[in-house]
């Protein structure tokens, strides 16, 4: 039997017959010769509630996906939200109603034919909503979202400082990521569009560009810190900012597999993605839809 590679998308504990591993989303547990594991989820829930796999009878469930490699099986646990309306909103938009619920980590929009929903990672209890324009609004301590009621399509905006003043967003967010970056941003509604005016990254460490340059890529890919992404690269590839923009689509995570393999999830996919590295500058990607 294959070995088997176990990754979770949340913090959890996993028992075996002997032993305990405590797992979160950088951690990976390496598997072999085991008939059954148990998974504990660090944040218990009516619906993230503890429950056991059959290593010999692997199956895809809401709870956990298997892929196939070629020299290993990759187990993932997917994240499963408990779901409790607390309040709803309407709002009018040349007569039609929009309906807005916010539930305990997720909103919802209503809207003629349409709904919208979206998981949030935050607490959700305290929130005003309005409207700019056709944009039906709710924001948040730390995040604002739009919906647009003329293409349907909701927008998520996170900060430290959000500051939304007529038609103009200003934001700035501290990352937490290796290279400590500070995002600060200008975006302008206008016209039924959300534009960017303006986008830059401070950074508040000096760190070799050569080390971990695979993670340090992708953590810039997914906050769309295309220039510094594209110094990590080698020459060779000639591969320029706006290629990096499309390259894996719009990324939401990623999970290390290893310093050089990934999984990358994207809006609608995921890829495993693996890594070429010479003297730290990154001379090949390869990357496998998962599917």
């Amino acid at each position: 039997m294959k070995k088997i590679i176990l990754k979770s998308a949340y913090p959890c504990l996993i028992k075996t017959d002997d032993c305990s591993f405590e797992l979160d989303e950088n951690d990976k547990l390496e598997i072999i010769d085991e008939d059954k594991i148990f998974v504990y989820p660090a944040v218990y829930s009516r619906r993230n509630i503890p429950f056991y796999i059959n290593l010999k009878n692997l199956q895809n469930t809401s709870r956990y996906s298997i892929y196939n490699m070629d020299d290993f099986t990759l187990l993932l646990l997917n994240e499963e939200n408990e779901l409790v309306v607390t309040n709803k909103e309407q709002l009018f938009f040349n007569g039609e109603k929009c309906v807005i619920s916010i539930t305990h980590r997720e909103i919802k929009f209503e809207y003629k034919n349409y709904m919208v929903a979206y998981s949030c990672p935050h607490d959700t209890s305290n929130f005003k909503v309005f409207k700019n324009g056709n944009f039906a609004c709710i924001e948040f301590t730390h995040d604002l979202y739009v919906f647009n009621t003329s293409s349907c399509h909701l927008s998520h905006f996170e900060g430290d400082d959000i500051e939304f003043e007529k038609d103009t967003l200003n934001l700035n967010k501290r990352l937490c990521d290796y290279e400590n970056r500070i995002k600060k941003a200008t975006y302008s509604f206008s016209d039924d569009k959300i534009k960017v005016e303006s986008m830059s990254f401070d950074y508040n460490k000096t760190n070799n560009i050569n080390e971990l340059s695979p993670y340090r890529f992708l953590e810039a890919i997914k906050v769309k810190d295309f220039r510094f992404a594209k110094n990590l690269l080698d020459a060779s590839l000639n591969i320029n900012e706006d290629n990096l923009s499309k390259f894996l689509g719009n990324v939401v995570n990623f999970l290390p597999l290893s310093t050089d393999d990934f999984i990358v999830i994207s809006e609608n996919t995921k890829n495993f993605v693996r890594f070429e590295t010479k003297k730290g500058q990154i001379v090949d990607i390869s990357v496998d839809k998962l599917d």
